[in-house]
């Protein structure tokens, strides 16, 4: 659920998959020899993907943040994290100051996006 990762490799496909708002879940992204389900790519970013292509993609508990390909690198919803971050440590450091970490979650993943 909080795992991230960077797969590399070539893009084969992008499945089929729904829009919702500017968000595309896709069936399957075959890259690298690995076939991906359930992840979801910011429209922006799948601008960047194109099939055939060697490409690096940052995914962070199923959704694509980050693209590198032909130099180029593309990323998405870094300051969303930092949002969330807030968010978390406001309303769970009112229950109990320890739950509060749980925003340290967020702050990793947008370390993830910028580092990229």
């Amino acid at each position: 659920m909080w795992s991230q990762a960077i797969v590399k490799g070539r893009l084969v496909a992008i499945g089929d998959g729904i829009w919702s708002g500017n968000t595309f879940r896709a069936a399957t992204i075959e890259i690298g020899g690995s076939s991906l389900q359930g992840i979801r790519v910011a429209k922006c970013l799948l601008e960047c993907m194109e099939a055939g292509a060697e490409m690096e993609l940052l995914i962070c508990s199923a959704h694509i943040y980050g693209v590198r390909v032909n130099g180029k690198v593309c990323k998405e919803g870094a300051l969303r994290q930092l949002g969330w971050t807030l968010l978390v440590a406001v309303v769970l450091g009112w229950v109990l100051l320890p739950l509060a970490f749980a925003a340290l979650i967020f702050v990793r993943r947008a370390y993830a996006i910028y580092s990229f």
